[in-house]
């Protein structure tokens, strides 16, 4: 270990040997209740503890179960999109979530385990390959979280916490069918509470629309994949099949000393994609089966001190085909973490802190180094796109300290983490801040942290040892909660970004550069009468810094020799910010017991398509859309619910960026679903 990781270790022990004192409990806080009769939304990721949202040391926010029922919400990339600082790109391939005008910044967690691969950042289950129906809650930090959770909580942290045998003491089943396309699915969640144990397992399987669009090159490679087929046999006609996902969900818990869950997910979509002018479609596809099972066990040591064990193991098993190519990558991780928490002064001061270890072993990463598009026209018979295959290993060790003190009607943080790792440049992440209500209609919160992001897999075979992406971020939140029935919250950020990359989806990475993005997010609810609730939030962003460089062989040829001589340049262009305002107005009716009704106004502004190696830029055009959800409960007989969901009810033909060229964004479509709790 480095002298620094030395030091840091001497002062963990040193905490650790400090008097206990009475009063330890690893439960949820005691201001779980603001009104008389009112729980506050549970957060549990912001500290490791079960602790209410609003009181939480972060800019934190919690989507529950019955929010995912009413307001319109089929996927998680449709829960975040209704939430501040979060502007869901459409892709080819699905949605891109880009958070405080940083794409693919988010750390998504299932149950504390993390779902993204190292081997690409560009590819996120936020959309079928997902479902929300044994989803209790969606929790939500935007800012900062690696000392608590690592690398690549790097904008913010977004962990789904599952339904268990305690929440569901029975069966639930549902089914679904929309369209345009036949959009069909169904689940079935089962769940027991004996009492001193509870289980829950959920069986979900979905079809989803088919990509219409025809693509007219079919063949590429050949069968020697030495050179390209000849130009007269790469054309054709085809059609992107229906897209499949299947999911299997389940945990077991004995009392709050045991828990055993696990996650079994498997899709397959295919897409097409298009060059710049738009002349040349082709097909490719995704089918990606993840699977992780995770032992988590707690001791409490005394009545203030507890120890918290966890360890999972992940699989992730990635199968691509680009035209007529086919590839087959795989990544395993093993993660073990020992957690030690401990009460002062009688509950005034809480330490979290605790070692990890993580173990990343990937076979047959596909590492691209030439831009796929260059190759495929007709007036190209020679060359290959260059494609290589490479096995890594990964290790990291971990030492975090997160150290949290109540002074009066303030809560002060301090915490810092020190992460050792074989592939690239250890870092050292630390935040602090300050909670604090002077009366009960008020809390300001202010925080400075830092993160930083696990380098691209073509990053570590092309840099070295890389320097990971690092970011600074500061966030200042002031709420203001006069009575239950109103609230509003004004939260501005600004992040500093160092040594920022991006990769082309097949070629290449940008030169390391710096940002600097602020911005303000504003939001507020209001319940001017009894069962009418109104809502709204506004974000809004500006980015300043130098331009992305990519540095890359626009072309080749071959010398008299035999030998292959490649030509490169620069190129620049715009960091890409997403939207740089959205916008969310928001309106639930509840009649009565039975009947929700749920509308939603959102905008957001244009968007560039960049287009890196095509030397194109331009402006996309924003869109005003309208989603509208209609809930009945126990319609007919008791327990059985009926709920239609409508997006973009306008149907206003609008376009998104895609990877070359501008698509088709989503248009109208709508949802039947019919669900029964036995």
């Amino acid at each position: 270990m480095t002298p620094r990781a030395v030091l840091f270790s001497a002062l963990l022990l040193g905490i650790l040997t400090g008097v206990p004192q009475a009063g330890f409990s690893a439960g949820p806080e005691d201001t779980l209740l603001m009104f008389v009769g009112e729980p506050l939304d549970v957060l549990s990721i912001a500290s490791r503890r079960e602790e209410s949202a609003a009181r939480a040391p972060a800019v934190a926010q919690v989507i529950t179960r019955d929010m995912m029922e009413t307001q319109a919400v089929h996927t998680l990339a449709q829960a975040l999109a209704q939430t501040p600082g979060f502007y869901m790109a459409e892709r080819e391939w699905g949605s891109q979530p880009y958070l405080r005008g940083i794409p693919d910044s988010v750390l998504f967690l299932y149950d504390t385990v993390p779902l993204l691969s190292d081997m690409t950042k560009s590819v996120h289950p936020i959309d079928e390959e997902l479902s929300l129906a044994p989803v209790k809650r969606i929790e939500i930090i935007r800012g900062p979280g690696s000392v608590l959770w690592g690398p690549d909580a790097f904008a913010g942290i977004v962990n789904i916490v599952p339904l268990t045998g305690k929440d569901l003491n029975g069966v639930e089943t549902g089914v679904y069918y929309g369209g345009p396309g036949e959009v069909r699915g169904c689940h079935i969640n089962a769940g027991y509470d004996a009492g001193a144990w509870d289980g829950f397992l959920s069986l979900i399987g979905r079809e989803d629309e088919p990509d219409d669009r025809s693509a007219n090159l079919v063949g590429f490679w050949g069968h020697d994949r030495e050179t390209p087929l000849p130009p007269e046999e790469r054309f054709g006609h085809d059609r992107a099949d229906r897209p499949q996902f299947f999911e299997l969900v389940g945990n077991l818990n004995l009392r709050d000393w045991v828990t055993l869950s696990g996650r079994y997910s498997d899709y397959t979509r295919p897409y097409s994609i298009s060059d710049k002018d738009e002349d040349l479609v082709w097909l490719e596809s995704r089918s990606t089966p993840v699977s992780y099972l995770k032992l988590e066990a707690k001791k409490d040591l005394d009545s203030a001190s507890a120890m918290r064990f966890t360890g999972y193991y992940s699989a992730i098993r990635s199968e691509n085909e680009v035209i007529d190519l086919e590839s087959t990558s795989g990544e395993r991780t093993y993660y073990g973490e020992l957690i030690y928490d401990r009460n002062f002064m009688s509950g005034k001061g809480l330490l979290t802190t605790g070692a990890a270890w993580r173990r990343k072993q990937v076979v047959d990463a596909p590492i691209w180094g030439s831009y796929l598009p260059d190759y495929l026209g007709e007036e190209n018979e020679t060359f290959l796109p260059e494609i290589t295959e490479e096995d890594y290993r990964t290790e990291l060790w971990s030492l975090f300290s997160q150290y949290s003190h109540k002074i009066g009607k303030a809560e002060l943080l301090l915490g810092v983490r020190s992460d050792q790792q074989n592939a690239y440049r250890d870092s050292l992440s630390y935040n602090t801040g300050v909670v604090w209500s002077p009366v009960r209609e008020w809390t300001a919160k202010a925080f400075y942290g830092s993160a930083y992001r696990t380098p691209f897999a073509n990053q570590l075979f092309e840099d070295g040892k890389p320097d990971p992406e690092e970011i600074n971020t500061v966030s200042l939140e002031v709420a203001w909660q006069p009575s239950r029935r109103a609230e509003i919250r004004l939260c501005g950020f600004v992040n500093h970004i160092a040594e920022h990359v991006i990769a082309d989806p097949y070629a290449g990475l940008s030169r390391p550069n710096r940002q600097k993005i602020k911005g303000l997010e504003i939001e507020g609810r209001i319940v001017p009468i009894e069962g009418l609730t109104l809502s709204a939030n506004l974000t809004a962003m500006d980015n300043s810094g130098s331009d992305e460089t990519y540095h890359y062989n626009d072309y080749s040829f071959i010398r008299p020799d035999g030998s292959i001589e490649k030509h490169y340049t620069d190129i620049f262009y715009p960091y890409d910010i997403g939207s740089d305002t959205l916008a969310n107005l928001m309106a639930k009716w509840e009649p009565s017991e039975r009947i929700t009704l749920f509308c939603r106004l959102s905008c957001f502004s244009s968007r560039l398509q960049v287009c890196p190696r095509c030397g194109t830029e331009k402006s996309i055009s924003g869109a005003w859309l309208v989603d509208t959800g209609l809930t009945l409960r126990d319609v007919v007989m008791q327990g059985l619910d009926l709920q239609l969901l409508v997006w973009n009810l306008t149907d206003r033909e609008y376009s998104a960026p895609g990877s070359y060229s501008a698509i088709d964004a989503e248009p109208f479509s709508a949802k039947l679903l019919l669900q029964m709790e036995w």
